[in-house]
């Protein structure tokens, strides 16, 4: 028993030195090099090299990209080749420049063929552009692209599955098609402009402000922490959670049910004139207001019932306010004129 207990100590110790010496290095390095790498511009790009992949010989059903620090950008193109530019601000030795594999017929681009990214110590920045044929944009069986800091813009492509998320760089999306869509951002931005998803859209920010648009989806999940969440367009069921942010939603029809849940973030919920909702509504000190001539209870807590009753939704905050606005109101003026149940 006492040599386990002395085991168990020193397997603490070694693993808390092991932290403090990674903690030093990162300190050292300003975040291991991460911090000062710089913001480049386009004009910066004074390399550029290219590669192609012939779709009629080796077929792509998929896309999976890894990459650092500099935008990527996925475009739609003419012709039987896949293109991959990769774009440096200086010559780059062949184990610096992007590894291009496949297996079973998905395309696989990552920043380097190294085990560790080693020349982003040197600050090294690198952009990605990948033109892919039409055909195959319009039918991929998976599309992943993951980067660290640069932007991802993606348009004009359809998956079975497609996940897209940058940490710091942001979401530039527009003109999707998925059965299923995943995306992700800590403090980057995400913007989506029309898409449309079979099946479940999950959206998660942690500090970036999300707005989506034109946006259709069997399921909606957006998560946020402390950066803003903005959605509209239809979603057959749906669910909001956030700690700090706002949750905006304008819905262009009713949902079969909806939950939507803040700490200090304020949620508001348009929906269009439709034949009945029942929500059940709960705050600590925030407000509920309805623009809806719906009856129910008043107070911090309660249930709002409004025609047939048929959709049901939920709010719940500490602090923030809860609305539920008419977006298409019978007489103009009433959108701003809406009754308060507290």
């Amino acid at each position: 028993m006492q040599r386990g207990k002395i085991f168990t100590a020193v397997a603490w110790g070694l693993g808390g030195l092991f932290l403090c010496a990674a903690a030093a290095v990162g300190f050292a390095t300003q975040g291991f090099g991460l911090a000062e790498l710089p913001d480049p511009q386009p004009e910066d790009w004074a390399q550029a090299y290219t590669t192609t992949w012939d779709t009629e010989e080796d077929p792509v059903r998929g896309l999976d990209i890894s990459w650092f620090h500099a935008p990527v950008e996925l475009r739609v193109g003419e012709g039987q080749y896949v293109t991959v530019t990769e774009e440096a601000q200086q010559e780059l030795p062949e184990e610096d420049r992007l590894e291009l594999t496949s297996s079973g017929g998905v395309l696989r681009i990552k920043w380097n063929s190294q085990l560790l990214a080693l020349d982003l110590l040197e600050h090294n920045s690198k952009a990605l552009v990948v033109e892919v044929p039409r055909e195959t944009a319009e039918d991929l069986e998976e599309l992943r692209c993951q980067a660290v800091s640069g932007l991802v813009t993606v348009s004009g492509f359809a998956a079975g599955e497609m996940e897209l998320s940058s940490d710091s760089g942001g979401l530039a999306l527009s003109d999707l098609r998925a059965g299923e869509l995943r995306l992700s951002t800590i403090s980057g931005p995400m913007t989506l402009r029309n898409a449309q998803v079979e099946g479940r859209l999950e959206a998660y920010t942690t500090a970036g402000a999300a707005e989506l648009s034109q946006v259709a989806a069997s399921e909606v999940k957006l998560t946020a922490v402390s950066g803003a969440m903005a959605f509209q367009g239809q979603a057959g069921e749906l669910w909001g959670d956030s700690i700090s942010g706002a949750v905006d939603i304008a819905l262009t029809q009713c949902p079969q049910a909806a939950k939507l849940r803040s700490v200090s973030g304020g949620l508001t919920l348009a929906l269009p004139e439709n034949d009945g909702f029942e929500a059940a509504f709960s705050s600590v000190s925030g407000r509920f207001q309805c623009q809806f001539p719906a009856s129910g209870d008043k107070g911090p807590k309660g249930r709002a019932l409004y025609g047939s009753g048929g959709a049901q939704l939920e709010f719940s905050t500490t602090t923030g306010d809860i609305r539920l606005l008419r977006s298409s109101p019978a007489k103009t003026g009433d959108q701003t004129q809406g009754s308060e149940l507290t």
